[in-house]
């Protein structure tokens, strides 16, 4: 009896030490954009819709027509990053097939720097822009989600400077060429997931599940877009396989006890 309760107690202990919840991102509806906001350059036109679901009812719906069409999401990062901090981001992003620009192009990824941290001067700002075909110099999957993971080692290349496509890290660095101003003490102020400038043809996809994270302070943004706040990303608590077994493992003890404890 002493060694049933001894399993069940380390059961138990095991299935507590297992229990982890799951993250939980920060939900984006048309009446709550939570600071995020939309620019639209030309014919181009974007909403939150449920067109194309992806962790829930919606996503960032985005349709260019034309070559002069545009579609920026950007959010202001609560406080300027360095870009020296920067160690993560990532989106997803959705090609249509019926799409019909060039097969390489999917929507990207861009941080807005201010080249020497200082809002008092505006000459010194431009973004490094991330785009998937780069990494990889494949053609963009079309009718399902991928995901984009941006690190220091990602290729980027700068607007305003002769184009180079260079590792983040080489800025971070300040071995970065082509005359560069950005150093790892630039600041990062804005993020912006984009589609279009100059895209042949008709796009048709979609964007979500933004996110941004710096050391020490870990994921400053994480963006679950949705046309519904019902639809949001509450963190439930969830098991892991451990967590599993060692339930498992308790509920047989009890079992045996309650066996033991039955009159003969």
């Amino acid at each position: 009896m002493a060694f049933t309760r001894t399993l069940a107690s380390a059961a138990l202990s095991a299935a507590l030490l297992s229990f982890s919840p799951i993250a939980s991102a920060v939900v984006i509806t048309p009446s709550a954009l939570g600071g995020w906001s939309s620019d639209v350059t030309g014919a181009g036109v974007t909403a939150i819709t449920t067109a194309f679901p992806r962790n829930g009812d919606g996503s960032i719906e985005i349709t260019l027509p034309d070559t002069s069409a545009e579609v920026d999401w950007s959010y202001t990062l609560p406080t300027p990053v360095p870009l020296s901090a920067f160690t993560a981001a990532s989106y997803d992003y959705y090609r249509d097939a019926a799409s019909t620009n060039p097969a390489i192009q999917a929507p990207s990824y861009a941080f807005y720097i201010d080249a020497d941290c200082n809002s008092a001067t505006t000459n010194d700002r431009s973004f490094l822009i991330f785009e998937p075909y780069y990494q990889t110099n494949s053609n963009a999957p079309t009718n399902t989600w991928v995901t984009s993971t941006i690190t220091p080692s990602s290729l980027v290349w700068q607007t305003g400077i002769a184009w180079s496509s260079q590792p983040i890290s080489a800025y971070m660095n300040g071995t970065a060429t082509g005359g560069t101003a950005i150093r790892g003490s630039s600041c990062i102020t804005d993020i912006v997931a984009f589609a279009g400038s100059g895209w042949a043809g008709r796009f048709h996809g979609a964007i979500d599940n933004i996110t941004f994270s710096a050391s020490p302070a870990g994921q400053i943004v994480s963006a679950n877009f949705e046309t519904r706040a019902a639809a949001d990303a509450t963190a439930v608590p969830t098991l892991g396989p451990a967590a599993t077994a060692g339930l498992a493992l308790l509920l047989a003890a009890l079992v045996a006890a309650q066996r033991r404890r039955r009159p003969g």
